[in-house]
Parts: C-alpha cells; sequence; structure tokens
C-alpha cells in the first residue's frame, strides 16, 4: 500500500471521499449507481479525522480538500459500433485552403493511414473531425491552433480502450505524415473512398486482430486550383488579332520594299537582261516591216548619190 504520510502511525486518523450526487450510499449500491451513471465527473471532498480511543472522531476534523474525480466507464464494442455508423458522416468534401495550410508534424492527417485512440478522432485540425456529424456545428481552425474543443464520437468513450484509423485507396496506400501531404497535394481535387477502422485494445496498445467496426465513406479534397487560361488565346486560333494583320501587313509590304529595290538595284545590261530582250525578239511576230525600211533606205541612198554626181557636173561645166 502506498501511505499519504511516510512513518504514518496506525490508527491514529480516519478519512473518507464524499462523492455529490451519491450521498447515503455505499458498497455494493454505490457501485451500482457509479456504473449506472457512466462515464461522468463528480465533485469530491477528502476529509480527515482525528481519533478516539481508536475511533474517528468526526467532531474532530483535521483536513479538507476538494477535487474532481472522473469515472471512466467501459464502453461495450457494441456502442462502438452504433457510434460509428450512427455518428459518422458518408461523405464529406474538404475545402482546398485545409489541405493547403496543413503542417506535417500537425493534427491534420492524424488517423489517416495510421492507427491513434479512438477519443481523438475528432481533435481541431484533423481532418477525421469532419467527418464527425457533430462537425457541422463545431469551431475548425488550420492546424488546431484555437485549440477548440475536442468531438467525441462516443459520449463516455473510455481512453484508451478503442483505436482506430481511416485508411485512404489509390496511391496514398501505405503513405503517412509528409509523404501522404505530398501526395494528396500532387492529386489536387480528387475523390477517396475511404474505410473507417475501430479496433480493440490488449495491453493499452491497439490490437489489429481485434477489429470492432468498418465503414466506407467518400472523402473529396479540393486541391489547388489552377490558373485559367485566358479566353483570348483560344480566339488568337479562329480570329486573326490587329497584331497579326499587322505584322503580315507589314511584312508583306517589307517583301514588296525588298523586291522593289531588287528590280531598281538590277543593271539594264546584266546577262539576264539580254536574254530576256533575246527571248522577246525571237517571241515577236515576223510581220516584213524591217525589209521595207531597209530597201527605202537603200533608194533614198542612191538619189542623194545621183544629185551629187549631178552637182559635180555642174561646176565642172562652169569652170
Amino acid at each position: 500500500a502506498l501511505p499519504p504520510v511516510e512513518k504514518l502511525g496506525k490508527g491514529l486518523y480516519f478519512y473518507e471521499v464524499d462523492l455529490a450526487g451519491t450521498q447515503g450510499k455505499s458498497d455494493k449500491d454505490l457501485l451500482d449507481l457509479l456504473k449506472q451513471n457512466g462515464t461522468q465527473s463528480y465533485k469530491a471532498t477528502i476529509k480527515v479525522y482525528g481519533a478516539k480511543d481508536g475511533k474517528p472522531d468526526l467532531t474532530n476534523l483535521i483536513a479538507t480538500k476538494d477535487l474532481t474525480v472522473n469515472l471512466n466507464s467501459l464502453t461495450t464494442p457494441n456502442q462502438v459500433k452504433d457510434s460509428v455508423v450512427n455518428n459518422v458522416k458518408d461523405m464529406i468534401d474538404v475545402p482546398a485552403s485545409y489541405l493547403e495550410k496543413a503542417n506535417v508534424p500537425g493534427p491534420f492527417l492524424a488517423g489517416v493511414n495510421q492507427v491513434i485512440p479512438y477519443e481523438a478522432f475528432g481533435g481541431d485540425g484533423m481532418l477525421t473531425r469532419l467527418l464527425l456529424k457533430a462537425s457541422d456545428k463545431a469551431p475548425w481552425s488550420d492546424n488546431g491552433t484555437a485549440k477548440n474543443p475536442a468531438l467525441l464520437p462516443l459520449e463516455g468513450l473510455a481512453k484508451g480502450q478503442y483505436f482506430y484509423e481511416v485508411d485512404l485507396n489509390g496511391n496514398t496506400v501505405g503513405k503517412d505524415g509528409q509523404a501522404l501531404l505530398d501526395q494528396l497535394r500532387a492529386n489536387g481535387t480528387h475523390t477517396y473512398l475511404a474505410t473507417v477502422k475501430v479496433y480493440g485494445s490488449k495491453d493499452g496498445k491497439p490490437d489489429l486482430t481485434n477489429l470492432i467496426a468498418t465503414r466506407q465513406v467518400t472523402i473529396q479534397l479540393r486541391g489547388k486550383e489552377m490558373a485559367t487560361i485566358p479566353s483570348q488565346q483560344g480566339q488568337m486560333n479562329t480570329e486573326p488579332s490587329e497584331t497579326g494583320s499587322t505584322g503580315t501587313t507589314e511584312g508583306m509590304m517589307g517583301t514588296n520594299h525588298h523586291m522593289s529595290d531588287m528590280k531598281v538595284d538590277q543593271p539594264a545590261s546584266s546577262p539576264m537582261a539580254n536574254m530576256m530582250k533575246k527571248d522577246d525578239k525571237a517571241m515577236l511576230p515576223n510581220t516584213g516591216e524591217a525589209k521595207t525600211a531597209t530597201a527605202g533606205l537603200g533608194i533614198v541612198g542612191l538619189a542623194l548619190a545621183g544629185l551629187v554626181g549631178l552637182l559635180g557636173l555642174t561646176t565642172k561645166r562652169e569652170d
């Protein structure tokens, strides 16, 4: 036994602990009442009395102290099964900001792909808290910074008696902590089929061979929205923009100027020009005009020659 005071003499002092709301009950009657009350907190008073003739002297109150006594009743497996059926939602839609602001270490992924005590199911900032129907009217803070009160999946749940996990499917299987958080973010907006599993305990640790309850739920995690592409970009494929038209026009004008420059800079006596002239002559039809002109010139030449000769003869005669 553990004495309240070292070297305490026997029979010198007596004590009692009075529980509020149970006055007049003792032994089996008190035990039955406590079991009936289940998990409950009691205001209690410790009283220490002196002794008289080896018996407690209730008129000699030596010391008192007030305290709170929390009595946890055992939760039955059937109660756990009912809590999973009645207190857990079928589907949740988690805002993108919850996932984006989540930290590791942190509460957001506690109980996801890992086994933890069942009484921790509804901690502030936890993803599994959102699975509880009671979370609809309860406050939330990212990473539990506000330390909002936890939500119990079952009223009167004894600590360390049951454990749970929520397993996600797909490429998240086997991942937890930072690896799981990175994968969830990489997946973006995604719907997961999850399984809630509640286990019994053995020696204060989870007994994975004692599966008490399971339930399939749907968890939709919203990912960070990607930047949208401006609609004008799509229109560029179907409608010419002013910039494109101007650029095309300017390009054509530049080409025309370039061609003009080429024509101006090209010498008229170039071999190419001579070849073009020869080709032009070959392509012209033969009309006979060239022969007629040559014949005419010959007649005029003869007439002039005759005139000159006549003038010469006249001059000689005068002499």
